[in-house]
């Protein structure tokens, strides 16, 4: 089995302005992935090797002097190891001062903490001020802010000796010393005031600019709202000849079909999933909104409160597009909606596991490339859950059989050919699992899902092929999505997973995903270089969007180009036609499906339909090879136990030569 042993080290530094650079000494077999991540960013990794070869290491020299918590990451095929390291930065104090009635307060930030020297200057308009004050003052302990800075305070009482005077305050510490000044006036009333110059007419001008700039944005968020509520999911209808000459339909003017109304006194509320700039995502218990005495638990989309009236018809309008969408097994499904006296409330689907990107980064340690690995790994002891019933199991994962000389003529050396023949899913040799087996074995499936716990090469293929049948039902209803990423697809029981919407709750100001541009954030590393350039969403802007998402499943939920910053030298990589690596998980061919999709002439990317037969073809060759070294495992593991006295009765009928030929004709169909 393969190892990573990293050497154990100093973990935390302190560093002023020199030049500094993190390292990690490891040995590892078989060769390794490595990155640095840094505030939720990847950096890329470089690995020397010593001279016998023995041992590797990585240096890390571009933190740029910020503070803060560097991870170094490594995996292979078999583990995963993580290094933590903890960065401080020494800087000088900045210093503020505060005057108030007969007390001055200091505060100053730094790292370390600052100590306090107060000293009283003579001449007003001197900078000589050399005589130290020792009594009235009252330091207090510094206070951490964040991992490098630390807030340090002290106070000094004024002694009524003089009328007029300055004071300075001084914060001291490693990294240097920072001073502020202040001219005391003890003529009226013991007050302290600021020098008797211009001071105040400049403090009266600047607050008279404040208000006004303050009017100013005030006025422009009221009259001039920057960003409007509408879904990410829109339908097109065609009114030329290109793919590019398309309106999106307006469904404000579309009557709602009363027959969608839920009552909305069966709807019991539960935890937030979600909230964003104009509304928030509930988790909810719909009680008889499929059949009459059920409870099913939904996700409540809802506008935030006082909505204006213009989201209020963006809401509705989506509503409307959905009814005239329809349901799909891989679209997150719209259930009902509340629309009568009282707020709107439109109920989808839940799906219990969050979306795709979490789920697959939280899978990251529990990663196999193939079941057999599993079995080998716990002895075979899996073997029962897997064999109780492989059709449930099919039903799970949309599994299917393919005809190979369909497989061989859609290799991606014809692309063109093979786009041309425009396949049907379903048809031509692949046939998906029937309705009522799934709904046979459900309770089955959710159990083998929860005993396994794990994520394998398999489940990435069939996450895609599931994302790529979505697409193709919505690219069949002249739907585009336009933010097509891991974020937006959710996962349910049974690893089945659906695209959604987060248009309305996704807090797309703090996210980092979402890049300002123009008058608009958008989710720049995900969209096509004619949505970047040109603002043109098409149907095969959604594939480009697609082949990032490939990318994302089979990195396991790395960000999209890690390393590289949205700035002009993105924007130029993009116009020239840069492509990212092969992702660790993936096969050729699943980098050539994303390379397909990153085409620059949108006319020559693949469509969902020659997508989704594509993957099939994959996942069929993945099964097959699987159920073959299930077998050709098991079989010599048989041989091997049967051996011994203690075999169990169910272990001997487990491999008995019939359970093998049944698993044999699974392999065949």
């Amino acid at each position: 089995k393969g190892f990573i042993n990293i050497t154990d080290s100093k973990e935390n530094f302190e560093i002023g302005e020199e030049d500094f650079c993190f390292k990690v000494n490891f040995t590892a077999y078989p060769p390794v992935r490595c990155m640095w991540l840094f505030s939720q960013k990847t950096f890329p990794c470089k690995q020397s090797y010593s001279v016998d070869g023995r041992s590797i290491s990585s240096k890390f020299c571009d933190h740029q002097h910020q503070s803060g918590i560097y991870v170094f990451y490594v995996e292979n095929g078999d583990t995963v190891k993580t290094k933590k390291f903890t960065l401080y930065v020494r800087r000088k104090p900045e210093v503020t001062m505060k005057l108030s009635f007969k007390q001055i307060s200091c505060i100053a930030d730094s790292y370390p903490a600052s100590s306090w020297v107060w000293r009283n200057c003579p001449e007003l308009n001197s900078s000589n001020c050399t005589e130290e004050i020792t009594e009235g003052i009252h330091s207090f302990l510094p206070e951490r802010r964040s991992l490098g800075s630390w807030i340090s305070s002290s106070t000094l009482d004024i002694q009524e000796t003089t009328t007029t005077f300055s004071i300075e305050c001084c914060a001291n510490n490693s990294a240097g010393s920072a001073c502020e000044r202040s001219f005391i006036n003890l003529s009226v009333a013991g007050a302290v005031s600021s020098p008797p110059d211009n001071a105040a007419f400049y403090v009266s001008v600047g607050v008279f600019l404040l208000l006004i700039a303050f009017l100013f944005v005030f006025i422009f968020r009221k009259y001039k709202k920057k960003y409007r509520y509408e879904s990410q999911l829109q339908m097109i209808q065609m009114i030329g000849p290109s793919e590019n000459e398309y309106s999106y339909i307006d469904f404000r003017e579309f009557e709602y079909d009363l027959k969608w109304e839920f009552p909305r006194e069966n709807l019991e509320f539960g935890q937030f999933l979600g909230s964003g700039a104009f509304g928030k995502v509930v988790n909810a218990t719909a009680y008889g909104i499929k059949n009459a005495g059920d409870s099913v638990q939904v996700a409540v989309k809802m506008l935030k409160e006082k909505p204006d009236a213009s989201e209020k018809d963006a809401l509705m309008s989506e509503l409307k597009m959905m009814t005239h969408i329809g349901s799909h097994e891989n679209i997150v499904n719209l259930l009902g909606a509340c629309t009568v006296s009282g707020p709107i409330y439109l109920i989808f689907e839940y799906c219990c596991y969050g979306d795709l990107l979490n789920y697959l980064r939280s899978k990251r340690e529990k990663f196999h490339w193939t079941l057999t690995d599993i079995f080998k790994q716990h002895n075979f002891s899996f073997y029962h859950n897997i064999h109780l019933d492989q059709n449930s199991r099919k039903g799970t994962h949309l599994k299917y059989g393919v005809n190979t000389t369909l497989c061989r003529e859609h290799e991606f050396e014809n692309t063109q050919r093979s786009q041309n023949l425009n396949v049907t899913p379903g048809s031509n040799g692949i046939v998906l699992c029937a309705e009522e087996d799934k709904v046979n074995h459900a309770s089955r499936q959710m159990d083998e899902e929860e005993d396994f716990n794990v994520l394998t090469f398999e489940d990435l293929l069939c996450f895609s092929y599931q994302v790529a049948k979505g697409m193709e039902f919505l690219e069949s209803k002249s739907c585009i999505h336009r933010d097509l990423a891991a974020r937006n697809i959710l996962v349910t029981h049974g690893k089945v997973v659906k695209i959604c919407d987060f248009g309305l709750a996704r807090d797309i100001v703090n996210d980092s995903n979402y890049i300002v541009r123009g008058n608009a954030r958008l989710p720049v590393k995900w969209m096509a270089p004619e949505s970047l350039f040109e603002r043109t969403y098409t149907m095969k802007s959604d594939v480009w969007s697609y082949g990032i998402l490939l990318w994302e499943i089979f990195s396991l939920g790395v960000n999209p180009y890690p390393g590289i910053q949205v700035d002009t030298n993105f924007y130029k990589l993009i116009r020239g036609g840069f492509k990212m690596d092969q992702p660790y998980y993936a096969t050729k061919d699943v980098y050539r499906v994303m390379q397909s999709c990153w085409a620059l002439d949108s006319r020559k990317r693949p469509s969902f339909s020659w997508l989704v037969s594509s993957l099939a073809c994959q996942l069929a060759e993945a099964e097959g090879a699987v159920y073959q070294n299930m077998k050709k495992n098991v079989s010599t593991h048989s041989s091997s136990i049967k051996t011994k006295a203690h075999v169990s009765r169910d272990e001997e009928s487990l491999l008995s030569p019939a359970v093998l030929h049944h698993e044999d004709s699974q392999v065949e169909k």
